[in-house]
């Protein structure tokens, strides 16, 4: 099985070395991720400027482009035939309303026009904090994938899957929940400054929420798997 890794963190991110440390035990593994960050990116491509393509190690590339673009390039420019592309693991969540404007999950979709099925991983946390424990997400990864990665019936479809922040605590007994992306907006509340700026100030933690949907899934504790 070929798969190829990206994200929108960029290419050194520890969330794509965990990424990978679990996805070379399911196949041969190809990365090409953003040079820099592309948070909240969305599905931008560059169309009409020139990106530039650095391989780094064997089969590992950054590119000077998008996440959408990263998945673009690597289905189509690297002469490889790839079964699974797997975007993540993210570093913050992307739940419901975040999912249009998210790199990670555009990477996904942008493969799933190419016919290549794919999954974004994203890790919700309830408060950013400098030091986190990725070896917990890789074991909810691990876990997950091989009833993912089966033979695609359907080699246009994705998954987008979050996973619970933990704050340190086991994993063992963690739920994997099969729903549906929420439709609630974000808290949109904007801050006044000085020369009639605004800034956007609402509360991730607050935002509201369906009963069984993603977001609720994966703020009480599970992780939570839509497919589209």
């Amino acid at each position: 099985m070929n798969i190829l890794l990206t994200n929108d963190d960029g290419w050194g991110s520890p969330g794509i070395q965990s990424l990978a440390n679990i996805a070379k035990d399911f196949g041969n593994v190809w990365i090409v991720a953003p040079q820099q960050p592309m948070s909240g990116i969305s599905h931008q491509l560059t169309t009409h400027d020139p990106m530039t393509l650095t391989q780094h190690a064997e089969q590992s590339y950054s590119l000077s482009g998008k996440p959408a673009d990263c998945a673009r390039v690597g289905l189509s420019h690297l002469g490889v035939q790839f079964d699974w592309i797997l975007s993540g693991i993210n570093y913050g969540a992307n739940l419901g309303a975040d999912i249009p404007v998210s790199g990670t999950v555009a990477a996904v979709r942008e493969a799933s026009f190419f016919g290549c099925p794919g999954i974004a991983f994203s890790q919700y946390l309830k408060k950013i904090r400098p030091s986190f424990e990725w070896e917990l997400s890789e074991q909810l990864v691990r876990r997950l994938l091989p009833s993912l990665l089966d033979p695609a019936d359907d080699s246009s479809k994705w998954f987008n899957v979050n996973l619970p922040d933990t704050q340190g605590e086991p994993v063992d007994q963690i739920e994997f929940v099969k729903t549906i992306a929420d439709l609630n907006p974000l808290p949109s509340t904007y801050k006044p400054l000085d020369n009639d700026q605004i800034v956007y100030s609402g509360n991730y933690q607050n935002r509201p929420r369906s009963p069984g949907s993603d977001v609720d899934v994966c703020f009480n504790g599970a992780v939570s798997i839509t497919q589209h």
